[in-house]
């Protein structure tokens, strides 16, 4: 630890001494005085002599002895350390002011002697600041002498945005002087916003960061559109202001020079680039191409570029890089080194056809002849000198060959042909006998000889014959061609074939069905005689009995479809109306419900009634029993009463029906019964096919000499290819299981045959499906018929049923129902809520499946019961879905298929599916209860 210096002792002692004279002067002065009443009295002048001269360490010294030496001398009890709580207080209050006193009487102090030492250096630097004034003058001339002969535009700001300096040339870019702008602001000089607010936000982020920023700026002047770099920079020559420094340069000729420079360079790479496609193009058309192509250059024909073609040409042999003397030893002496060196020297193109080379093409020393076409053209460079070759051409070899023996085979063929017209004569006597088709053939197509009974066969003349326009091989469709290899190898093997069924095109393109025998010559076996019989009239017995099954087939399969339409259609309100009387039996509904029931029942009564009504209609039709009571007729009465009746169903839909009935349309003779069937049933239609919120519209008019009546709507409209067929008996746009709308086929044929026994005639138009169908009726002013006969109505009855309460108790299980038709679904609710179940119903396949998977496990229903009959997705459809469940998901579900569909291919069909259990509509429900009691075995 170092030892205190002199300085430090003094102070100290000074601080000691004053301590002990204060205490002196109290115990003296204590007999006196009572002292001992202000203890600390004398001892506040050794604290502030001792701060005073020493400082704050030997004013804390002074402090703490002093209050020492009056807790032992002047505080009761004296002479002791001890002290009671009051005189506790007055020794630690003196303790506390004596640390005031110090620290402020050496503050005092530290003060006095900073100003003593500022003083001296204030009057120490005054003379040097006059000598700086003097040199900073004349720097600043220099500087200004300087700035003025620069090319650079120089501002100095203040903290406030002002100018402090601006050079001449700066001053001169704005249009002004440099004392006009110093000590002002922009604003106040009024310089253009966008050309200054950037440079004043700039120069606070400098001064608020200290760091200098570039930056470009565009000014508009008299001289037009100048382009300026500047810097800014933070001006630290004067510590008293914050400045900043802006040196600004035209760069107008640079950015000018540059921009002409960047478009050369675009101008350059794009050519550069459009030379690039240019080149990868003809680069991937050279490869590709199908001639053999090569690329040499240079007087010795160096190899720089060779396509594929090329390559495997020559055996793949290693080019580019090599002379062709190098790569093509066995070339020397054939003449095609020559010509490459004629053509580089003459710049003239060399033409060669069917030259011959022989070259070395395996690599292993053995040489094969090859024939070629090809062309030597010379690659001219950017100063019209020739500077390589370019090798184009295509291998003839296989030509070349089989031009040759196509040569030789023809001498032999002169040859045969001498031996041939030996037999002429007689063969000539064999065909033109004409009894069947007679031709003499060779394996090649050609036809050497035929009859005329032949020539007739295929449409040729013997004209065709003789200039060889008939090949046996060209007249054989595609699909014969491997049966006629069999039979030459047949020929070949055994001299003849069994006669065998073929085709031959005739000359007029179409095909004749023949039976065809052939048998070798036995003095020439390149040559066979030909029967040729025409099957033409018995291939059309075949089709028209084939057209006959087809047709039985169809109107067999149409009757099957027609019967389970109907079996369908009848069933569906019978399942509602024998479902309800049950439960009307049962004496358990209350009002509303027993109402419901009614209603439903007769509102099915009446659709089964329609259907029965139309059956009998079409069997009158078949038979010609069907009679109109002729009388006359007001249309618009009749077509009235149609609007009436079909209004509600209208209604129900949301449908808007129209009607312009033309009252002065004038009466026509006919029945008015059979008349308003025919408009109710083109309105129905209309009704069931129009989705809600459509429209229906009834037009009735004269026009000459007939009335017109025209059904028009917005529903689902007609296919083109439905169209033709839409009068038809049996006819249904869809006839499938998943059908939207019911029916049997039969309203718009009875309509035509009532429409025709009117003398009339009705037609059918629609733009296509969704486009809404027009049905237009047109009817002679007048006509007569025959008075009608009483025709038999029959009206159908229903059975008794078991008693409900005989049935066995469902009582909490749960049961989910699928059908679309809501009053089938109701009915069976109902009848199940009565023996206990807990029913869920839903419309279609699709809500059933999401609530099988959706459902808690022990919520799962029990038992499923569908209709096989829906839109969209059928029963089946359903099933299978179910089925391919887990069966923690509801896969093994119980599953009763619910069907009017009742044909025991039907209940075979649901089996397989998946259900357990198949009861047909109309459902008798103690029955329907007994098996859904029987499949969950709860007897």
């Amino acid at each position: 630890m170092p030892h205190p210096t002199r300085s430090q002792v003094q102070r100290y002692g000074i601080a000691g001494l004053s301590v002990l004279l204060a205490s002196v002067l109290m115990l003296l002065l204590d007999p006196l005085l009572a002292m001992t009443r202000s203890p600390f009295l004398l001892f506040f002048g050794a604290v502030m002599v001792s701060a005073w001269y020493g400082g704050l360490g030997p004013g804390l010294f002074a402090t703490a002895l002093s209050g020492f030496i009056s807790t032992y001398f002047f505080l009761p009890p004296l002479y002791s350390l001890s002290l009671d709580w009051v005189n506790g207080s007055r020794l630690s209050l003196f303790l506390l002011e004596g640390v005031l006193i110090s620290a402020l009487s050496d503050a005092l102090r530290v003060a006095k002697q900073r100003v003593e030492r500022s003083l001296f250096k204030l009057q120490l630097s005054e003379e040097q600041y006059r000598q700086l004034v003097v040199q900073g003058q004349a720097q600043t001339n220099t500087l200004n002498a300087i700035f003025s002969a620069s090319v650079d535009h120089i501002y100095v700001f203040d903290q406030a945005g002002r100018y402090r300096y601006v050079s001449d040339g700066g001053a001169q870019v704005l249009g002004f002087q440099p004392h006009d702008l110093v000590g002002k602001t922009w604003k106040e000089l009024g310089l253009p916003a966008d050309l200054m607010e950037p440079v004043d936000a700039q120069r606070e982020t400098v001064m608020t960061t200290g760091r200098s920023l570039t930056s470009e700026t565009v000014f508009t002047t008299d001289n037009g559109v100048r382009f300026y770099e500047y810097i800014l920079a933070p001006l630290h020559a004067d510590p008293s202001t914050q400045s900043v420094v802006v040196i600004s340069r035209d760069v107008t000729e640079r950015k000018q020079a540059e921009a002409e420079r960047n478009q050369l360079l675009v101008r350059e790479q794009a050519a550069r680039a459009e030379a690039e496609v240019q080149r990868n193009r003809l680069h991937s058309l050279l490869l590709q191409a199908p001639a053999f192509i090569c690329i040499s250059r240079g007087p010795d024909h160096v190899f720089e570029f060779a396509n594929p073609r090329y390559y495997q040409l020559v055996g793949n042999r290693e080019l580019i890089g090599r002379t062709n003397r190098e790569a093509f030893p066995e070339l020397a002496g054939q003449g095609f080194f020559e010509l490459l060196d004629q053509v580089l020297a003459t710049g003239q193109p060399f033409f060669g056809n069917e030259i011959a080379a022989q070259l070395d093409r395996q690599g292993n020393g053995s040489i094969e002849e090859g024939f070629f076409n090809f062309v030597y053209q010379p690659m001219f460079d950017i100063n019209g000198a020739v500077e390589g070759v370019i090798t184009f051409g295509f291998e003839v070899t296989d030509q070349v060959v089989a031009r040759r023996q196509a040569e030789a085979l023809a001498a032999d063929l002169r040859i045969q042909q001498v031996a041939l017209k030996k037999s002429e004569a007689r063969f000539s006597r064999l065909v033109e006998s004409n009894i069947i088709g007679v031709l003499l053939a060779g394996p090649s197509g050609t036809i050497m000889e035929a009859n005329d009974a032949f020539l007739k066969i295929v449409g040729y003349t013997r004209e065709d014959l003789h200039d060889g326009v008939m090949n046996w091989s060209e007249m054989t469709p595609p699909e014969y061609v491997q049966q006629d290899e069999l039979v030459l190898q047949e020929l070949a093997a055994s001299g003849s074939c069994t006669p065998f069924e073929k085709a031959y095109i005739r000359k007029d393109g179409s095909q004749v069905p023949i039976l065809l025998g052939a048998a070798r010559l036995e003095s020439d076996e390149l040559a066979w005689v030909c029967f040729v019989l025409d099957l033409s009239e018995s291939k059309k017995v075949e089709a028209l009995l084939r057209q006959q099954a087809e047709e039985l087939s169809r109107a067999n399969r149409l009757k099957d479809e027609f019967l389970a339409t109907v079996s369908h259609e009848l069933r569906t309100p019978l399942n509602a109306m024998l479902g309800w009387s049950t439960m009307l039996r049962s004496r358990q509904l209350d009002e509303a419900t027993t109402n419901r029931a009614i209603e439903t029942i007769e509102r099915n009564a009446r659709a089964q009634n329609q259907l029965i009504n139309d059956l009998l209609d079409v069997s009158r039709i078949i038979t010609g029993k069907l009679r109109l009571n002729v009388r006359p007729v007001i249309l618009v009465s009749v077509i009235e009463a149609a609007i009436d009746s079909i209004r509600p169903a209208a209604e129900a839909k949301d449908i808007r029906l129209q009607s312009i009935l033309d009252p002065n349309a004038g009466p026509v003779s006919g029945d008015s019964d059979r008349l308003q069937q025919v408009f109710w049933n083109l309105l129905s239609n209309a009704v069931k096919f129009t989705p809600k919120g459509g429209r229906v519209q009834i037009r009735l008019e004269r026009i000459n000499s007939h009335i017109e009546v025209t059904v028009s709507d917005t529903g689902q409209g007609i296919s083109p290819e439905f169209l033709p067929y839409v009068f038809e008996r049996l006819q249904q746009a869809d006839s499938t299981t998943t059908r939207a709308h019911g029916g049997l086929g039969l309203g718009l044929a009875i309509v035509r045959h009532l429409v025709e026994l009117h003398g009339g005639s009705v037609n059918a138009t629609s733009a296509g499906e969704g486009k809404g169908a027009t049905f237009m009726v047109n009817l002679p002013i007048t006509i007569f018929r025959p008075e009608p006969t009483d025709m038999e109505r029959v009206h159908p009855t229903v059975s008794d049923t078991a008693p409900l309460l005989d049935t066995p108790r469902l009582d909490g299980l749960k049961v989910l129902i699928v059908d679309d038709e809501i009053d089938a679904r109701e009915l069976l609710a109902m009848l199940l809520r009565q023996r206990g179940a807990v029913t869920t119903t839903v419309a279609s396949a699709r809500e059933a499946l999401a609530i099988i998977i959706q459902s808690a496990f022990d919520q799962k229903p029990d038992v499923l019961v569908s209709d096989i009959g829906m839109p969209s997705e059928d029963g089946y459809t359903l099933i299978r879905q179910v089925r391919a469940l887990a069966p923690e998901q509801g896969g093994r579900i119980p599953a009763i298929a619910l069907t009017a569909y009742a044909r025991t291919e039907d209940r075979i069909k649901a089996l397989a599916s998946g259900f357990q259990s198949h009861v047909p509509k109309p459902v008798e429900p103690v029955e329907f209860i007994t098996v859904l009691a029987s499949l969950i075995n709860r007897f």
